[in-house]
């Protein structure tokens, strides 16, 4: 059994800023998606987003140091704000080394290398703002979170797509196994950007390219992903010291494991072969087996493929067990936030263990025999010890894990 637990969450969503705020968001089916507002939408065919709204980083982080500090960054920044001070963590010269982060992030750090880069071209780069040029790094977020609150242990940015906030995850479990770290700050982010929505567009794998403007994972109905934008942070630690510190223990993590099929760029595994991999794997590791599971916390994301390839996927692994475990798609609501999704999926579990009700898979109504498995479209009533996240996604990464309520045993 695995000695790390989770001690602090901080979540930053579309359907809610805050844990208590994001999970009742989330049981209530909340439809955030609407017009974008954060940049210009009027060349592009597609006008919608999963966008977070009404976000005010002054009210979770003072007034003081936020300027040319990028959109995604104020969102981790917020987020790792809300598990330090629910894990009644005390940063200070005495233990700041033995603090570490990790962050998993892919496309958020794009707004300032553009914002930057069009100076240069317009202004010259002799009048093009410096400011600017520091948050152009990958790891500018992750960077910005340890130097606010002042932790100097390992920093490190994991970028493996949609899969790299469980991966960034996984990393910070080593690092703890290895005694690199005594506390973890996991984090995962992404924000939208005006490049990464062109982009997406322009491949043809956003919905409203056809017509349709919602996120419908798992029906007939699905014709590619709404986008969508979060961040998450967990403080993670080894029970042992959780309890010396007092800290209210809000699950374990059971396991984290990846697998990487190697198959085509862009492109999903046609029979999921990684995806089958990772979860057995995580469940081998956590030494339990399918008839363990009391739900599932599912990537899908209302692309013809991945939603299609998922739904196979569990039939293999769980067979008729399947029937008997609910599962359900939090990116109806969230959108496909990419690097953020896997952990916005791990923060619902702990919801889901804490408050008893699974969320619905909001939009799902036309069954798709290609996913002929059991969606749960409802909300329900459930008391869940054993979730399961997967996260899959275009170039062939796939992880999972698994979370475990605390019972204090």
């Amino acid at each position: 059994m695995s000695n790390y637990v989770i001690t602090g969450i901080g979540v930053v969503s579309a359907v809610g800023v805050g844990r208590e705020a994001f999970w009742k968001g989330l049981e209530d089916g909340i439809d955030p998606v609407s017009q974008i507002t954060s940049f210009e939408t009027d060349k592009f065919p597609v006008k919608v987003a999963a966008e977070i709204k009404n976000f005010n980083p002054a009210d979770h982080l003072g007034p003081k140091g936020l300027r040319n500090i990028e959109r995604g960054t104020l969102f981790l920044m917020a987020a790792a704000k809300m598990a330090i001070d629910e894990a009644k963590l005390e940063i200070n010269e005495s233990n700041t080394d033995k603090i570490g982060i990790t962050t998993g992030t892919t496309f958020s750090h794009l707004w300032p290398i553009v914002e930057f880069d069009k100076e240069v071209f317009k202004e010259g780069i002799n009048f093009a703002n410096p400011a600017l040029f520091p948050s152009t790094v990958l790891n500018a977020a992750s960077s910005q979170v340890a130097i606010r609150f002042n932790v100097q242990g390992f920093n490190a940015t994991i970028s493996t797509g949609y899969t790299s906030g469980l991966d960034a995850l996984g990393y910070g479990l080593e690092a703890l196994n290895t005694r690199k770290a005594d506390i973890v700050l996991a984090m995962a982010v992404e924000a939208l950007t005006s490049s990464l929505f062109f982009g997406l567009q322009k491949l043809g794998y956003m919905a409203g390219v056809n017509g349709e403007t919602k996120s419908y994972p798992f029906d007939k109905r699905r014709n590619g992903p709404i986008l969508g934008e979060g961040a998450a942070a967990f403080c993670v630690e080894e029970e042992k010291g959780a309890k010396i510190r007092n800290s209210n223990i809000l699950a374990r993590i059971k396991s984290v494991a990846s697998y990487f099929d190697a198959s085509q760029m862009g492109k999903i595994h046609a029979q999921g072969k990684g995806l089958e991999k990772a979860i057995t794997m995580a469940m081998d590791s956590a030494g339990i087996s399918a008839k363990d599971i009391d739900y599932i916390s599912s990537c899908a994301n209302s692309s013809c493929d991945l939603d299609k390839v998922e739904a196979g996927v569990l039939k293999k692994i769980f067979g008729a067990d399947l029937n008997n475990i609910p599962v359900s798609a939090i990116k109806s609501m969230l959108g496909e936030s990419i690097s953020a999704a896997a952990n916005l999926q791990i923060a619902s579990c702990i919801g889901v263990m804490q408050r008893g009700i699974i969320p619905p898979t909001i939009n799902y109504k036309d069954k798709d025999q290609e996913c002929d498995i059991v969606i749960s479209a409802n909300r329900q009533k459930k008391d869940v010890k054993l979730a399961l996240v997967t996260a899959s996604g275009p170039g062939g990464y796939n992880s999972a894990c698994v979370i475990e309520k605390y019972r204090g045993d």
